[in-house]
């Protein structure tokens, strides 16, 4: 490889956000949908999470839900305290214990018109991640729709984690932030390894010089 070819190529990768791509299984959330329904290659974590679509089930808005830019299903879950709160894990592998990767997807807060007296209900809310059951990070709290005739918005986020174990269980569960639940969605799930940038730019640096010297 040309040096300065070389050089460029340092460049990108040092500024490159991540080096490898991990797989998560069906982080389309594609699957049938109902109530207290995982979809495939997820299981539930915790209480009675929902796979829905555009039009429910657990429908309590006058306006059909809208997908998320990954389109098709989604799972739902009610976020309140440790206890009450509905998560959905899998069992990932492959992973490299003690490395740190990036977990991206979109999320949305549904809100919730109460099905008997009508009110417009529903907490800022997020998601949490854990690994092996131990919290590994935490997204920005996001709104319900302002009025219960809005449309529901989804926004991308990304936690970053340490893997705990090659092999272990990866857990999604929504939180409230005030005493009501907060009614949040989730949907397109990636994992992606992020580099160690010191030891990248070490080896930059290192072989940048050696090129140097055989120039001269």
């Amino acid at each position: 490889m040309q040096f300065a070819s070389f050089a460029i190529v340092c460049a990108l990768v040092v500024s490159s956000p991540a080096l490898a791509r991990q797989t998560i299984l069906n982080g389309d959330m594609t699957g049938p949908t109902g109530t207290a329904t995982a979809p495939p290659s997820w299981f539930l974590m915790q209480n009675t999470p929902d796979t829905v679509d555009s039009l429910g089930p657990i429908h309590f808005t006058p306006n059909p839900w809208v997908l998320s830019p990954n389109g098709g299903t989604f799972v739902r879950g009610g976020g309140s305290d440790l206890i009450q709160s509905e998560a959905i894990a899998q069992n990932v592998t492959g992973f490299t214990p003690g490395a740190t990767y990036l977990l991206e997807f979109f999320m949305t807060n549904l809100g919730h018109q109460h099905p008997t007296s009508g009110a417009w209900i529903g907490e800022a809310g997020y998601w949490s991640v854990y690994a092996d059951g131990v919290l590994a990070g935490t997204t920005a709290f996001i709104s319900k729709p302002v009025l219960n005739t809005d449309l529901n918005v989804w926004v991308g986020e990304s936690v970053t984690f340490v893997a705990p174990a090659a092999n272990f269980e990866l857990g999604l569960m929504p939180r409230s932030g005030g005493a009501l639940a907060a009614y949040m969605g989730i949907d397109g799930i990636s994992v992606r390894a992020v580099p160690a940038p010191g030891a990248v730019a070490i080896f930059c640096a290192g072989a940048l010089a050696g090129g140097v010297r055989r120039r001269r």
